[in-house]
């Protein structure tokens, strides 16, 4: 049970210290990271100026690899203290808004659970992720984190193939228990899916029908933001209630971004979209500063407040 009657408190006590510490190691290395920078901006800036301009390839190639080995350094400086925040602070705060979950700074979610979702139906090459937090709010199991999926695009012929990626999603990916059992899947995506994916458009119109068949609604509110795909009618209307699809609709609003939702295996998974990187420090700003720390603690509430955002807790019936 959490002692502290507010955060204030639990702040002065439990967190400044340790950022306080951790704050004198980041201006040290942001000290270092002003050094890199000059030298490096220097070191360009005579690379360029030197080199011939008979040697075009070195005059450009040189520079790229200077400017490349500078960003390494500020990475490494910047990493120790980046991780002593995480591991000390950013956990403290897990813990402090709910007991019941645990945090894993370098973990995510698994590439498995995001290709099964079905949200997405295109292949994910390549899929990374962190700050991944677990663990249980009321009766309700979740787990969730950020993650980058992308999708490998391949382009000429086999002599002179090309490859690039394209992001599939960037964003929090949530698994959590549904307060209902169900056999098949039903997916909601918003209602510009198609023109959201950009380049992926024609082939997800093409691939749709693996998302099962086209399910209509009878609220005007929810088939304005949204559109849903089942392999049941009767089980997708079942999942989606007039009061749950109103939920969702609040949801969206209170996160203003683009959301995803799949119900699978009697479990719900949510994807926001987001280009914000959560939950790490600043250069060349103080990390013990309040109004910041009261900033990781609102989203974090943010993100349990799913579980009540969604009435997970109740349980119908026989789910328990």
């Amino acid at each position: 049970m959490n002692i502290y009657p507010n955060f204030r408190e639990f702040y002065e006590k439990e967190l400044r210290p340790d950022l306080e510490i951790i704050d004198k190691k980041r201006k040290q290395a942001d000290r270092r990271i002003i050094t890199i920078l000059s030298i490096t901006t220097a070191l360009i800036t005579g690379e360029v100026l030197l080199i011939s301009a008979k040697h075009e390839a070195l005059r450009v190639l040189l520079p790229m690899i200077t400017g490349i080995t500078g960003v390494i350094f500020i990475s490494i400086f910047s990493k120790s203290y980046r991780q002593e925040y995480k591991n000390k602070i950013i956990a403290r705060i897990t813990h402090y808004v709910d007991e019941g979950l645990t945090y894993s700074p370098g973990d995510s979610v698994a590439k498995s659970a995001f290709v099964d979702s079905a949200i997405f139906p295109v292949s994910c090459d390549r899929f990374k992720g962190e700050d991944h937090f677990r663990g249980k709010i009321g009766k309700t199991g979740i787990e969730f984190s950020e993650v980058v999926a992308e999708h490998r695009n391949t382009s000429g012929s086999s002599s002179g193939k090309k490859e690039d990626y394209s992001i599939i999603f960037k964003g929090l990916f949530i698994i959590a228990d549904f307060n209902k059992h169900f056999r098949t899947q039903t997916v909601v995506l918003p209602d510009t899916a198609e023109r959201l994916f950009g380049k992926f458009g024609q082939t997800l119109q093409s691939i749709a029908p693996v998302r099962g068949d086209l399910i209509r609604l009878e609220d005007p509110v929810f088939e304005k933001e949204f559109c849903v795909y089942g392999d049941d009618q009767i089980e997708a209307r079942y999942i989606l209630t007039p009061a749950l699809m109103q939920r969702i609709v609040i949801f969206k609003r209170k996160w203003n971004t683009t959301v995803y939702l799949s119900f699978r295996d009697s479990k719900v998974t949510i994807a926001i979209r987001m280009n914000k990187n959560l939950f790490e420090t600043r250069l060349f700003k103080s990390v013990a500063d309040y109004a910041f720390m009261e900033d990781n603690l609102r989203f974090l509430t943010l993100l349990t407040e799913i579980v009540e955002d969604l009435n997970l807790n109740t349980r119908i019936w026989t789910k328990e």
